[in-house]
This record gives C-alpha cells, structure tokens and sequence, in this order.
C-alpha cells in the first residue's frame, strides 16, 4: 500500500497527458489536476517510510502552493514581456527597413515572429497550471496573427493576388493553423480565431462569384451552423459557441445592407435569437439579439417607414420589450431553474448536427443558385 501511494503521483502526469490526448479531459482540467496535485504532494510523502542516514539521500525541500503560485505568475509576465517585444521589434523592423526589404526579406520577418510565438507556444510547460494555458493562448494568437500577415505578404507580392484570391488565401490559411491550435488546446481563446477564419473563407469563397450581397449570406450561415453545434453542445464551451455564432448571425446580414432581402434575414435572426433567449432564459443571447436589434432596426425604418416619428416610436416599443425581456429572464434565473431550462431547449449533437448540415447545404445552393444566374 506505501508503495502504491508513493509510485502513483509519479505516474499521474503520464496518465494525465494520456487522457488530454485521448479526449477523456481538457488542457485546462489536466492543468488544474497538476496544480491540486503538486499542493498534495507534501501530503503524500507521510507515507512513505522513514529514510535511513546510510541509504537514502536527504529529502528536496518541498515548495509551498503559495510560492509555487507566484513562480507561475512570474514566468507567466515573462512570457507576455517576452511576445510584446517580439511584436514591437517587428513593427519597429518593418517600420524603418520595410522598403528596403525584398519580398523574400518581408516574408522571412513575418515568417520568423510567426514560428518563434508558435514554438514558444509549445514549449510552455503544461506543469505550470492555469497559467500554462493562458500563456498558450496568448502566444498562439500572436503566432496565428503573424501567419496571416505572412500569408497576405506572400499572396500580394508574391502571386500577384489581391482583393477575394487574397482574402481566401490569407483566410484559409489561417483558419487551418487556427484549427489545429484549437485542436490543441479547445479554450475559448483559441475557439475565436477558427469562427472568424471559417466565416472569412465562406466570405471570400462566396466573393468569387462577384455578386455583392453573397458574402453577407455565406457569414451568416457559417454563424448558424456554429451557433446551431453550440446549442447541441457539438462545440464547447457552449457559451462561446453561441456568443460567437450570435455575432457572426448579425454580421452577415449587415454586410447586404440595404437591400431588402438583407433587412428582413436581419429581422428574421433578431425575432429568433430574442424568442430562443425568452425561452431558454439565456442573458447572453438576449444581449445578442438586442445589440443586432440596435444595429438593424434603424436601418429598417429609415428604408421603409422613413421619418423621425416612425423611428422613434419603434425604437421605443423594442426597448421598452427587451428591458421588460431582461427583467422577466432575471427574476427567474434562480437557484438551478435556469440551467434546467437551459437544457430543456439544448437539442441532441445528431439533431444539431443534422440542422446544420441542412443549413449549409441551403446557404449553398442559395448562393450558387443567385451567383450563377
């Protein structure tokens, strides 16, 4: 039994990277268990039998949690001073020897801060904790910054690109790197990049077809499909994933405005994200089906009921039902009945799965449909 327990903390970081790779926990639960485990530790060692003077060499002190926690804040800063300084010496490189760069030149100072904040990224030790995490986050988005940088270099002085070949370029290039990081490390940090990469690419894809109100749908129906995953809990945290597909739902239709078929797929979304945050209780999409109301509902007035009067009384009606919205939603968030009400709404991962399909396959035959005529 000493045995068992003296060997097993040994054995813990193995099994734990074990069930990060294998999907059975997340980077940022096997942090935490590292963290719980190393302010265990003191206690584990009473177990163990006394060490003779003859056999044993004298024990390594053992460090405090406390300082523990402070070394990690400490090489945490180091890590951010260390990506800000990457970052500004790149800046101040472009800024003062840019035109005297070939392309090649320009290529390999974007290219170099890219592979240097990727490599860093990986090389932050995963004994670190919660600050492993935010450290790898931090340097991964710069690392997918630079890559987008090095992609627009590379298509614009390169190829020759520019305008939706670039833009698909840089955009899908990026998104793949941003997937794979995502992949690695599924924090909401990490998750942001991939939604706006995706929605860039269907943009972009969608440009080629040279209409204008094109890329606006594609947007929206990449926000659908994420916001639809999030919902059946598919992509998680499901919060980000609805926070994120929300914003991506009411960008879309802003990219056709004012078109008409653009103002009534804006009010389309509004009613339903409002409806689905009444019904589940949910604050967070209330205040993204508000935000969209106030980007939108000018915009509609003005197009089809123009005059100050007409805007004023509409805009006091919809204010007037999202205050009174919030307010019912509030009162009744209490103790567990809003996480049950939640999950009385939350649609199984096939049914989301499913939905989504279909809204990407409606999307793109709308799109093809009115591109290619």
């Amino acid at each position: 039994m000493r045995h068992f327990l003296a060997s097993r903390p040994a054995e813990l970081p193995a099994l734990l990277d074990h069930w990060v790779a294998t999907g059975v926990i997340t980077p940022e639960q096997a942090a935490r268990m590292r963290a719980d485990l190393g302010a265990m530790r003191p206690r584990t060692l009473t177990v163990l039998p006394t060490p003779t003077p003859t056999s044993t060499p004298a024990p390594a002190p053992v460090v405090a949690p406390a300082e523990r926690r402070q070394a990690s804040i400490a090489i945490e800063a180091l890590g951010y001073l260390g990506s800000l300084m990457i970052v500004i010496a790149s800046v101040l490189l472009a800024s003062q020897y840019w035109d005297d760069l070939s392309a090649a030149g320009h290529l390999v100072v974007v290219g170099a801060a890219a592979v240097l904040l990727l490599g860093a990224g990986f090389a932050v030790p995963a004994r670190l904790g919660e600050a492993a995490v935010r450290m790898h986050a931090a340097l991964w988005i710069g690392a997918t910054l630079s890559t987008a940088g090095f992609l627009g270099i590379l298509g614009d002085e390169v190829l020759g690109w520019y305008d939706a070949d670039l833009a698909l370029l840089v955009f899908a290039g990026t998104t793949a790197l941003a997937a794979v990081l995502w992949w690695q490390l599924p924090t909401v940090v990490q998750q942001a990049p991939v939604v706006v990469g995706l929605a860039g690419v269907a943009g972009a894809a969608a440009a080629q077809l040279e209409v204008d109100h094109l890329p606006g749908i594609a947007v929206w129906g990449v926000g659908a499909i994420w916001f639809l995953l999030g919902w059946g809990r598919v992509v998680r945290p499901r919060w980000a994933a609805l926070l994120f597909g929300g914003i991506a739902v009411i960008v879309g239709p802003g990219m056709t405005m004012p078109a008409d078929g653009g103002i009534v797929l804006a009010l389309a979304t509004i009613t339903a994200l409002l409806c689905l945050a009444v019904l589940a209780r949910d604050l967070l999409i209330l205040a993204v089906g508000a935000w969209g109301a106030l980007q939108f509902l000018p915009i509609a007035i003005n197009e089809w009921f123009p005059g100050e009067l007409a805007a004023a009384v509409v805009l006091l009606v919809v204010g007037g039902l999202l205050v009174v919205g919030a307010v019912w939603i509030a009162r009744r968030r209490t103790g567990g009945s809003a996480t049950a009400q939640r999950r009385a709404y939350t649609v199984p991962a096939g049914a989301a799965l499913i939905s989504s399909a279909c809204v990407a396959a409606g999307v793109t035959a709308v799109i093809l449909a009115w591109g290619l005529t």
